[in-house]
């Protein structure tokens, strides 16, 4: 976290004169405050307990099913880069939409739409930059064109606070990058000493064994993935003697499971299975842990729940995504570039104030 301050305090020094800028997310931050991060498209049949952010197109689902236990963010409880339609609901913290709007409904919260919106509700305060059209709202609406709808009164003529911070934040991390990053750093870790995958009952039952150094746990399953993730498992069990983090790094292009998940619910918080190189990664049952598939599809099919979240390139959402925050800490991180470039300005802003003290006459 002193990266994250430092970075912060750089941004306050730049942009002392009244600007505002929101500083992009680390790695852990990400895991904290998304249930879902994906950088490409999202297609759903089921629901997210928490926040979620798509850089493409969302289809369908039901998200922030729980905002009181959603952790406290900038963002909103949706965020989406493209557009939104297939019968949506965003039932928590508003939403923040680059393109349309089209049949689909925000519950609760603020909403600023870059777009047209068609055929939807808002129960909160929302700003169209398009045309509205055939939209039900509870509070006040701002459109560039209105048709099918009795504004009574209830015009909003500029973006609120809460629309202004949400929608900085929306464009303030590259996720696709902090992703891919984040993926290629664990898979550089050396697997924990010790650490053992055993097989047993003619391979179908595979258990997880390791003593934690300093809390966190690798395991190194470039060797082993295809026989693990294969036809033949049906039962994961894990003995990760208390450990705080606990990394899975895998290397195959296709993996797919359908074995059963011991105490997936107890474990989430502090698994992560980095599936680094993966182009397709699906479960049948119900997984646990923070699910990473920085350049590739993650598919829960057949109604296969996850406990804890998903961050992968695009969605095929078949089952439930419960909100299992990530609870465990990760390697010292690196700023992203952008960041990089706002410490280095600070810093030299500091250096600068620090010179012109010490001139003779000052």
């Amino acid at each position: 976290m002193i990266a994250r301050t430092s970075a912060a305090f750089a941004v306050m020094m730049l942009f002392s004169a009244g600007q505002a800028a929101a500083v992009p997310l680390t790695s852990t931050e990400m895991l904290q405050q998304f249930n879902v991060v994906v950088s490409g498209n999202l297609n759903s049949t089921s629901h997210v307990d928490g926040r979620t952010y798509v850089g493409g197109d969302v289809k369908g689902g039901a998200y922030v099913q729980h905002a009181g236990r959603t952790p406290a963010s900038n963002y909103a409880g949706l965020t989406v880069g493209g557009n939104v339609s297939g019968n949506v609901h965003v039932n928590g913290l508003g939403a923040v939409v680059g393109g349309n709007f089209k049949n689909a409904t925000v519950n609760s919260g603020e909403s600023h739409v870059g777009g047209s919106a068609s055929n939807s509700s808002f129960n909160g305060n929302v700003y169209v930059a398009g045309a509205a059209s055939n939209v039900n709202f509870g509070q006040k609406i701002h459109a560039a064109s209105y048709s099918g709808i009795n504004l009574n009164g209830k015009v909003l003529n500029a973006t609120t606070s809460t629309m202004n911070s949400t929608l900085e934040a929306s464009t303030s991390t590259d996720f696709s990058a902090l992703m891919t990053g984040l993926s290629s750093q664990l898979s550089a870790l050396q697997a924990t000493p010790g650490t053992s995958v055993i097989f047993s009952n003619n391979d179908r039952q595979v258990s997880f064994y390791g003593m934690p150094v300093d809390g966190m746990l690798v395991f190194d399953l470039t060797t082993l993935d295809s026989k693990i993730f294969s036809s033949i498992t049906s039962d994961l069990s894990f003995n990760l003697n208390g450990a705080s983090t606990v990394i899975f790094n895998t290397n195959d292009s296709i993996l797919n499971l359908n074995a059963n998940f011991a105490q997936p619910q107890n474990l989430a918080s502090s698994l992560i299975w980095n599936f680094a190189g993966a182009s397709s990664v699906s479960v049948g049952r119900t997984f646990g842990g923070q699910v990473l598939v920085a350049n590739g599809t993650f598919s829960n099919t057949g109604g296969a729940n996850v406990e804890g979240g998903v961050y992968a390139k695009n969605l095929n959402q078949g089952g439930e995504i419960h909100l299992q925050k990530f609870t465990g800490s990760l390697p010292a991180e690196v700023p992203e570039p952008g960041t990089l470039a706002l410490l280095a300005a600070g810093a030299g802003m500091i250096a600068f104030t620090g010179r012109r003290r010490k001139l003779p006459g000052r």
